[in-house]
């Protein structure tokens, strides 16, 4: 399997490249990034293949320039972390338009001659998304973006925390935008099957400390050491694995909607999907509590008033 991963240069796509490099699924990598990091990439892509050699792993790994991405042509995916870094005074929406120029210029760059599944990463993820879908003209099971799952996993560790049990026991999505408006579904979490709301103790739950520590994750970690990697590009690594593996497994990332859910249009947003071989291969209609779809259609509001703001860029 081929993948490209444009802006490799950065944090989220060096860390993801060494990852994906040690997979044994995975034997062809495109390094790709603006000219003036050409020699940090020759310089990751050494580093890499020093790890491989100490797991008896290998792989081809090239380094290219994002003049020419005709290189990307093969690629079962190309993912797309680059685009402006959000700082800790900085909200995720305050990116849209400048990394909307970014995600415009390589996604129309890519679909003039290639044909390929775009994993987007760059904030604001869903916004980002739709762009990518728009700019690209590929099908929609073609596009998606990394959405909620990480903040899916954050709210799943909180919940194994408080109920002291093995994180695998814990089933347990956020919705919605990847930002403020995100929709923790507490009517869609279990332990071992059993609601969590029939568990012992489940009245003492700190359901709003924990949101807002969902919430403010990203920001904290950028506080502490000036941005997130190895959670992101873990999570990346994990839906690629769906997709190689046709494993059919239901995530929350950002998807387009098209009446999927209570007839909600022309939105990416964060939705539980299937993903298998064809990328996203089915967006799922869930049922969700009254209070927690009113929570997820200002979320929707929200992403559509920064969509219009950068559709036209």
């Amino acid at each position: 399997m081929k993948v490209s991963v444009i802006g490799a240069s950065g944090r989220i796509g060096s860390a993801v490249s060494f990852l994906l490099a040690k997979e044994p699924y995975i034997n062809h990598i495109n390094l790709i990034s603006r000219e003036k990091s050409l020699n940090k990439l020759n310089g990751i892509k050494l580093d890499i293949y020093d790890a491989l050699a100490a797991e008896g792993k290998d792989a081809e790994i090239e380094v290219h320039s994002e003049n020419d991405l005709s290189v990307v042509e093969g690629s079962e995916i190309t993912i797309i972390p680059a685009g402006i870094p959000r700082t800790n005074n900085m909200s995720r929406h305050d990116l849209a338009k400048e990394n909307a120029k970014i995600i415009k210029k390589y996604v129309g760059g890519i679909s003039k001659s290639c044909d390929t599944k775009l994993f987007i990463i760059t904030n604001p993820v869903d916004v980002m998304t739709q762009k990518a879908l728009v700019e690209s003209g590929y099908e929609r099971n073609q596009v998606f973006g990394l959405g909620t799952h990480l903040d899916s996993m954050r709210f799943k560790v909180a919940i194994a925390k408080y109920f002291g049990v093995h994180i695998d026991d814990v089933r347990t999505r956020i919705i919605g935008e990847h930002g403020d408006t995100m929709v923790p579904l507490l009517s869609a979490t279990a332990i071992g099957g059993i609601p969590i709301t029939r568990l012992p103790y489940y009245e003492y739950l700190p359901y709003q400390k924990i949101v807002d520590f969902v919430k403010s994750g990203g920001k904290r970690i950028i506080e502490l050491k000036g941005g997130s990697e190895y959670g992101p590009a873990s999570a990346i690594v994990n839906v690629v694995k769906c997709i190689t593996n046709d494993d059919k497994r239901l995530l929350t990332l950002s998807a387009y909607l098209d009446g999927e859910i209570d007839g909600i249009k022309d939105v990416c947003i964060g939705v539980p999907v299937k993903v298998g071989k064809n990328g996203i291969e089915e967006v799922v209609p869930i049922k969700i509590s009254d209070e927690e779809f009113k929570a997820f259609k200002h979320s929707v509001k929200v992403v559509k008033n920064c969509w219009n703001e950068v559709k036209d860029i």
